[in-house]
């Protein structure tokens, strides 16, 4: 008789570590990774915006001549697209539009790059410290924060703006549009930190009750030791996510007061300033309105996307 060995082929079993298993959830949401490219693609552009200016060979501060009628409309269909211009001229006055929108999303990703740090940053720190040890300062800035979202925080800002920026230009801190984007970022952050610091807290205070915490503190580790050992590596996703979804709603918030003449002004241009001009010109000029919006969703819509997936990445019951 003839004997059958059967081998078994041995496997190996490969260890991963969060970070590896988060990446390899994230590459496989497609939609995900579409969101990410476009990101990298806007923040690139924005980035690039005096390089690739230059290369086109438009100016976002220069009046162009022969761009418009005697009606002082551009002349062309779809407001003067053309291979000078390839998103057409502004109404009215003859700024290349591509430029415009490229110097614009300069603006706003720095507001919402600025402000999204600032208040994610201040809401760990105290989301934190209130959560970690409780007691009267947990009480006491629970009830400022309280006190801020019970304010009506567009309001505040729309009523507010004007006078600090002009004590802000007396004080010679800032000038013009400077000390326009300088209050503008001071108040998302004022009224915007209070949301993730809640979040945090309540982490916090779940994270302080648990048995590798426990044990640190029966071994005598310092309260700064666990904050950053033990609390900060499990609060990390948290700060991630809230980011790449804090993002899209600070962009929105730029173009919303710049359209509400509250932010950034002439000469300079953001999108909320464009489509405020381009409302006047909607039915002459609708591709001065549609061209703007379309960007500006793309934007917004990339970034939420990819917000989602992150958290979706990130989420540790994701694979289950």
């Amino acid at each position: 008789m003839t004997a059958v060995v059967l081998e078994e082929e041995s496997q190996e079993i490969v260890q991963r570590t969060p970070k590896q298993i988060a990446w390899g959830r994230f590459k496989r949401n497609k939609v995900g990774v579409y969101a990410g490219f476009a990101t990298i693609f806007f923040l690139s552009v924005s980035v690039l915006a005096p390089i690739i200016t230059r290369l086109v060979g438009v100016d976002n501060r220069t009046i162009y001549d022969g761009v418009l009628n005697e009606f002082a409309m551009p002349i062309g269909p779809w407001g003067g697209i053309s291979l000078a211009h390839p998103l057409g001229v502004e109404p009215g006055v003859g700024r290349d539009v591509f430029a415009l929108l490229l110097y614009g999303s300069q603006l706003s990703f720095l507001v919402a790059i600025i402000s999204t740090v600032a208040a994610i940053s201040i809401g760990m720190l105290v989301g934190i410290a209130t959560g970690y040890f409780k007691g009267r300062i947990d009480s006491t800035v629970g009830r400022f924060a309280d006190f801020l979202l019970s304010f009506p925080g567009t309001f505040m800002i729309i009523a507010l703006s004007l006078p600090l920026v002009q004590r802000v230009e007396a004080t010679g801190i800032a000038h013009e549009n400077a000390a326009r984007i300088l209050v503008l970022v001071t108040f998302l952050v004022f009224f915007g930190w209070t949301g993730f610091y809640r979040l945090i807290r309540s982490q916090a205070m779940s994270l302080r009750e648990r048995d590798f915490v426990m044990a640190a503190q029966a071994m005598g580790a310092s309260s700064w030791r666990i904050i950053v050992k033990e609390l900060l590596p499990n609060l990390w996703p948290t700060a991630i996510v809230f980011t790449s979804l804090s993002l899209p709603g600070y962009i929105a918030a730029e173009a919303t007061f710049s359209f509400l003449g509250v932010g950034v002004q002439p000469p300079a241009s953001t999108f909320g300033l464009v489509l405020s001009d381009a409302i006047g010109y909607w039915r002459e000029d609708p591709a001065y309105l549609l061209i703007p919006c379309v960007i500006l969703i793309a934007i917004v819509l990339s970034l939420n996307l990819l917000g989602d997936a992150v958290r979706d990445a990130l989420d540790p019951k994701a694979g289950r």
